[in-house]
């Protein structure tokens, strides 16, 4: 197929996908071996369309990225595996198609409420689909498919395209059918949650059209997956994403510890108070509690305010350094096996948050003081009395709390051991200049 036919073939299917009233088309089952295949090249083909996408439509990639928490990448991604899914002999048309439909139609509600046209979706597709197009040629020839299979599969990406470009064209109908003023909230809500670089227009004049106050200050309550916030009782100034998949509320002038309104929903993650013009950093931490959540390293308080789980958020955030750093930190203690480790881990932990008071710690613990004092002995011979190091208590204390925090204990000890051996090879190599003491 030459490039002209290509073209001939992508205008005549846009065309005729535009026309046709049914949402899930009907597709060509392939043999199994041949999306096995299609599998295969699938990263290198997501990789290259994003890559058009990202620089034929620089500007148009940030209206995209962050559409209820999905980016390009994302986007691409899924209708790709969309793609390979309606050719699957055990899936049937529609049900194969309803994810993308979906996804599309939010797609085209977000271009509503911000005012973007849809056109430059249909460039973006457009170009995606070439890429998809030449891939599909330099295959069939690579592979010697037969010429029927090629032209089937390129008007099937095509087709799926038009599916795409309905679905958004809805959602973006839809959006704009709502009341201007539900309109203007909205297109507030998603400014306030952005980076400042990405306004296209000031919050006091977005407040003004939306009939809102600006406040001082701002919070993000981010709720699980699944939880509508129209399910809840809600004052009129706070604004609502209603997206399944990732909702949140923003509270105006937010109180402490929190209005007694707040939904009692288990799970959900309140963020750190900002200025009004930083609302992406309280969304950012709230969804980071949230995820934390989820992974039973934190509780699921109702809500669990992130402020109140500073050294537990930082120790996720730099997981990968902290793991590193405690081998240097903690040495041989790693090389024990978990009933003596932990112990020595908390109390050490705890003994560190009292200010290296070993009284208050045997209450915080619930044991006797000689029993806190026994274990401080243990860990200052373990490490030859270089822990703990009373320069270092900041830092060992994000150690810590990332090895004790629920789910991370037991991943990765046996690197943790490794790690731990090769430091004290090195202490030994190169003792401390001045000895330190519990």
């Amino acid at each position: 197929m030459t490039p002209t036919h290509e073209r001939a073939a992508r205008t005549n299917t846009h065309e005729r996908s535009a026309r046709t009233k049914d949402p899930h088309p009907q597709y060509t089952p392939l043999p199994g071996e041949m999306r096995r295949m299609l599998l295969l090249h699938m990263p290198a083909a997501i990789d290259e369309m994003e890559e058009a996408v990202r620089t034929g439509l620089p500007h148009y990639t940030h209206i995209v990225d962050g559409t209820y928490g999905y980016s390009v990448r994302q986007i691409i991604d899924r209708t790709v595996n969309c793609f390979v899914s309606i050719h699957d002999t055990g899936r049937p048309g529609p049900a194969a198609t309803a994810e993308i439909i979906a996804l599309y139609e939010r797609i085209g509600a977000r271009h509503g409420r911000l005012g973007c046209p849809l056109d430059v979706l249909r460039d973006a597709l457009d170009l995606a689909g070439r890429v998809a197009c030449r891939r599909l040629i330099k295959d069939a020839y690579r592979l010697h498919w037969p010429a029927p299979l090629l032209a089937t599969l390129t008007e099937d990406t095509f087709t799926l395209i038009g599916t795409a470009i309905a679905a958004a064209t809805r959602g973006y109908t839809e959006e704009s059918h709502r009341a201007p003023l539900d309109v203007q909230r909205d297109r507030l809500r998603d400014a306030l949650v952005a980076e400042p670089d990405d306004r296209a227009r000031p919050l006091a004049e977005l407040a003004a059209a939306a009939d809102w106050r600006l406040p001082r200050t701002l919070a993000v309550l981010a709720l699980p997956p699944g939880d509508h916030p129209q399910t809840h009782v809600l004052p009129p100034e706070v604004l609502a994403d209603r997206s399944p998949a990732a909702p949140y509320l923003i509270l105006p002038n937010p109180r402490t510890p929190g209005p007694r309104w707040l939904p009692k929903t288990r799970g959900a993650a309140l963020g750190p108070v900002v200025p009004a013009d930083r609302g992406a950093v309280s969304l950012r931490w709230a969804r980071r509690g949230l995820d934390l959540v989820e992974r039973g390293a934190l509780p699921a308080d109702t809500p669990l305010r992130c402020v109140d789980h500073v050294a537990v958020l930082t120790a996720f955030r730099s997981g990968d350094l902290l793991e590193a750093a405690a081998a240097e930190l903690l040495g041989p203690l790693l090389e024990l096996p978990p009933r003596r480790r932990e112990p020595l881990l908390e109390t050490l932990l705890v003994y560190l948050r009292c200010g290296d008071n070993a009284v208050l710690t045997a209450e915080r613990l619930h044991v006797h003081e000689q029993t806190v004092r026994y274990r401080l002995r243990q860990i200052t011979q373990l490490t030859d009395g270089n822990c703990p190091d009373s320069e270092r208590h900041l830092e060992t204390m994000l150690v810590l709390t990332r090895l004790l925090s629920p789910g991370t204990a037991d991943r990765g000890t046996a690197g943790w051991r490794a790690g731990a051996g090769e430091a004290v090879d090195a202490a030994r190599a190169h003792p401390p200049v001045r000895p330190r003491q519990a």
